[in-house]
Order: C-alpha cells, then sequence, then structure tokens
C-alpha cells in the first residue's frame, strides 16, 4: 500500500510522512510527561527540567516514523547506500562543514556562557550531545531518506526535476519547523522556517549529489550542537524555544547563504552524478 501510495501519489505520502512525524512527536511528549506523572512522579520533575534529555527521548519516538516508513516501503537500505562514500560526501558539503564549524568556534570561543554560569554535569552534556544527534537523525530519516528521494524518483534526475524535487523538500522542511509555534514566539518561528526552508534545499542538493544519507546526518548533528553549544555545557543559558524566539529578520542572510551554493551544487555538468547515485537511466548529457 505505502509502495503504491509512494508511487502514485509522491507529493501525498511526502506530505503525510511530514504530518504524521509531527503528530507522533506531539502526542508522544505528552504520553511521556503524563507517564512519568503517573508512574514515577519522583523522576518527572528532574527529567521534564532537563530540556535536552526530554527532547532526546521525543526525537527518540518520532524516529520511529521514518524508520517505519523506509521499512514498509522496502527502503531501509538508505542507511547502508555509501553513494559517494562519507569523505568524498563531505567534500562535497564542505561549504556548510567549513561555516558550521567556524560557528562552533566562535560561539565556543567568543560567544561563550554567561558570566558566572556553572558547567553543567556530564550526564546532562551527554544528553545535549544524544538529543542533538537524534535529531539530526530523525529529521535527516524523514525529510531525506523518505521526502527528498520520494520528489526525485517522481520529478526526476533532469534539471528541472531536480531543482523542482530540491525545492519542494526544502520547503516541505521549513514547514515542518512550524511546529515550533507551539512554544515560541511567532516572528522567531517565522523567520526559522525560511532559514530551515533554504538550509533544506542545500541539504537536499548535498543528498542528491552524494547519495549518502550519514554526511546530511553529520552535517545536521553539526548544526544543531553549533547552534546550541552553550545552552548544552551550561546552566543559566537559553533552552531550545528561546533560542527560537530570540531569531531576528537579520537571520534571513543565512538563507542566502545556504541558496547561494546550491546552485554550485546542481551545476549542469554534475547532474549525471545524481542519475548515477540514484540509479536513474534518464540521466542528462554531461557538459
Amino acid at each position: 500500500m505505502l509502495k503504491r501510495l509512494r508511487a502514485n501519489h509522491p507529493l501525498v505520502y511526502c506530505l503525510g510522512a511530514v504530518a504524521l512525524f509531527l503528530a507522533a512527536m506531539f502526542v508522544g511528549s505528552l504520553l511521556l510527561t503524563l507517564l512519568l506523572l503517573g508512574l514515577a512522579p519522583w523522576a518527572a520533575g528532574p527529567f521534564l527540567a532537563e530540556d535536552f534529555l526530554f527532547q532526546a527521548a521525543v526525537e527518540a519516538i518520532g524516529l520511529a516514523v521514518p524508520l517505519a516508513l523506509l521499512w514498509r516501503s522496502g527502503r531501509l537500505g538508505v542507511f547502508a547506500r555509501r553513494g559517494a562514500g562519507f569523505l568524498d560526501g563531505l567534500l562535497v558539503g564542505v561549504y556548510p562543514f567549513v561555516w558550521l564549524s567556524l560557528s562552533l568556534s566562535v560561539n565556543l570561543a567568543l560567544v561563550g556562557p554567561p558570566e558566572g554560569a556553572a558547567v553543567k554535569a556530564p550526564w546532562r552534556i551527554a544528553a545535549f550531545f544524544l538529543a542533538m544527534f537524534l535529531i539530526g537523525l530523525a529529521e535527516e530519516a524523514l525529510f531525506r531518506g523518505v521526502v527528498a528521494e520520494t520528489l526525485l524518483a517522481h520529478f526526476g534526475p533532469r534539471r528541472a526535476g531536480v531543482w523542482k524535487a530540491c525545492a519542494v523538500s526544502g520547503a516541505l522542511f521549513g514547514l515542518g519547523h512550524a511546529v515550533n509555534l507551539m512554544s515560541s514566539e511567532p516572528v522567531g518561528v517565522l523567520i526559522q522556517c525560511c532559514v530551515t526552508a533554504a538550509l533544506g534545499m542545500l541539504y537536499a542538493a548535498i543528498y542528491y549529489r552524494t547519495g549518502n544519507l550519514w554526511v546530511l546526518i553529520f552535517l545536521h548533528t553539526l548544526q544543531d550542537v553549533a547552534a546550541l553549544i552553550n545552552s548544552g555545557l551550561y546552566d543559566g543559558t537559553a533552552t531550545i524555544s528561546e533560542v527560537v524566539s530570540s531569531y531576528d529578520p537579520s537571520m534571513l542572510l543565512s538563507a542566502l547563504l545556504y541558496l547561494l551554493p546550491v546552485f554550485y551544487l546542481l551545476r549542469g555538468s554534475r547532474l549525471p552524478l545524481v542519475a548515477a547515485f540514484w540509479g536513474m537511466d534518464d540521466a542528462p548529457e554531461a557538459a
């Protein structure tokens, strides 16, 4: 059934996958809260108060959705596909890798924690890194492994098809972050949606060029670690929802910075590689 839906109605399939993912995380967070309060009230306070530990648990619940969709559609092999290989894939994605590495360095060395902030306990720091990894794993499994790949199969590997798939998958990635309206200020969420839509196009372009999902999982994890590193390491810093609420229009510049390399990655002379990685026959002629 899922295979037929994916083949015959790919846009409906992708929208349904995103909606199911968000619903699973929303319902999962409510059930997890009720379960803790009902069965282990002594642990509920510390667990719920530790933002990143709770986030890790919710992301693990959400991860079940793309895993189930990939399994039922016979496509769990996306995790084993090597494509260009991990190191070569990082070379393709070197632009965001360097950008994110610099951002991480700046946040650690120049921004730093609030004055007098204490370093968190090791288990809380571990919870932060676990949450960042699970966010990257869950969202990349869904938005690249399920959505971007389905759209590429639908639109095809020629220039117009690749760009349509890239744009639609990016838009869905941005739209998926609208769920933060439940916990953050609307202006901040709107800006986040715009920026993540551009980032989603960049990640889709890298995925199409490399055929390696783990490259995107690594970059996505690095992105979140760089953005929230001080919150993960020190007490008295902003939570995830507070960080999103703080976004202002100046951040829209980063959307442009994400879009520029997409044109380079998806230039005509490299489109045959997209078709080759994805086993598509109607590849364009190499320039």
